[in-house]
């Protein structure tokens, strides 16, 4: 078998070609500049450049559709958001070629769209934050008074596209908002940026959990659990510290939404446990692999061997069990800008230090003594990172504007 994994710069293409390459399958792997993580692998038997998804995703999938015209794969993986929706809208193009291992666009736009997301949750009974669905200013102003406060302010897509290019609204600092008045500034933030009005939700105090689950058309065929313990950023973000867990009060409903979805392939839910009743609400589906893959591969929950195995044979045994206290990090760069940033905030920095070093961790996303050479990999990409977020910064003050406004065409 020989797989081409795209995305190499990330977490969870990392994950995918070791878990891959132990197995025994012949990994290549691309991404938009050379020494990537992935590429550094010693899993990796071949290594490319293919265009930038951020900069024009049409270039990069008539690049892909070429490439997999000329090699022979039996399989292509991606792990971002960027690159997973442009394969998927374009899945029939390159299924010509090979096997591509995600829904069709329409079904991926179910977990995409988080509006789309949470009526489905609720169709299937799955309990959510009190979220409002307005959908003009005059709907929010109607409606801002009767708030409980403090709530979340979400764009209803965290990846949008215009003319070809990606941009992103995450959920920053200022998301989270106490009074009428930050609720309207917000909004309209993400109105101008997105084109839609965002999810308005009540914020849920408690700790944040992921079930990852691999499904064959909504029936489940493996299950991992996790508790973050650590996340950046520190507001909420994602994880760079977190052990497995199993609780049925999770894998409950996350098999309820996702049977609901008649999803196929691997996703992954993520919910708050609320700290007021103790019921866990849903905060987000992500219709992809996740950052925190080397988790259940660690723990011998092993998803994209799994899914390699279903997408090629047709299906796979169900495999639920694994063991609890299992813990992996990001150490570089995910907990060292965890613990930059709650130095920064905290009143007490030994306390910060102390929780940094307290929990006895025998796995990391990237750092491998059987596959050492990855870091360095990491450490080119985030140093790329900066660099091209500096010039975005520079090139908006620049231009006086915070850049184009979105829509939802790739």
């Amino acid at each position: 078998m020989k797989v081409f994994v795209t995305d190499g710069g990330e977490r969870a293409s990392l994950a995918v070609v070791r878990s891959l390459g132990r197995s025994g399958v012949e990994v290549h792997a691309g991404e938009h500049y050379r020494l990537s993580a992935a590429s550094l692998s010693k899993y990796v038997t071949k290594s490319v450049v293919h265009p930038d998804p951020q900069e024009d995703c049409h270039a990069y999938i008539d690049w892909l559709e070429d490439f997999l015209a000329r090699e022979e794969y039996d399989v292509l993986y991606a792990t971002r958001e960027i690159t997973t929706l442009p394969i998927s809208y374009y899945k029939k193009r390159l299924e010509q070629y090979t096997r591509v291992p995600f829904p069709d666009y329409d079904r991926m736009l179910l977990t995409q769209d988080k509006a789309k997301t949470f009526r489905h949750a609720i169709e299937a009974g799955v309990p959510i934050p009190k979220t409002y669905f307005v959908e003009s200013m005059d709907e929010l102003e109607a409606v801002a008074e009767e708030i409980e406060y403090p709530v979340v302010v979400k764009s209803r897509s965290k990846t949008m596209w215009n003319g070809g290019r990606p941009f992103t609204l995450k959920v920053q600092a200022e998301n989270y908002v106490r009074d009428p008045g930050g609720l309207a500034e917000i909004s309209s933030k993400i109105l101008e940026k997105s084109g839609k009005m965002p999810l308005i939700q009540e914020y849920i105090p408690g700790e944040a959990y992921g079930v990852e689950m691999l499904l064959h058309h909504g029936e489940p065929r493996a299950l991992f659990m996790h508790k973050r313990l650590r996340e950046y950023p520190i507001t909420g973000g994602v994880s760079t510290m977190r052990e497995s867990i199993y609780d049925e009060r999770l894998a409950e409903p996350a098999l309820r939404l996702m049977k609901h979805l008649r999803w196929h392939g691997v996703a992954m839910v993520e919910f708050k446990v609320d700290a007021r009743d103790g019921i866990p609400k849903l905060i987000e589906v992500n219709g992809r692999f996740w950052g925190s893959l080397a988790l259940p591969v660690a723990a011998r929950v092993d998803f994209p061997y799994y899914l390699h195995r279903m997408i090629v044979d047709g299906d796979v045994p169900v495999r639920t069990t694994y063991p609890a206290g299992v813990r992996c990090r990001w150490l570089v760069t995910g907990d060292l800008m965890w613990l930059a940033s709650s130095l920064k905030t905290a009143r007490s920095k030994a306390a910060v230090v102390r929780e940094f070093i307290r929990y006895p961790c025998a796995y990391d996303d990237i750092l491998s003594f059987d596959d050492p050479l990855p870091i360095l990999g990491t450490m080119n990409g985030s140093l790329r990172g900066l660099r091209y977020t500096v010039r975005r910064l520079l090139s908006r003050n620049r231009s006086g504007t915070m850049g184009a406004r979105c829509t939802k065409d790739l």
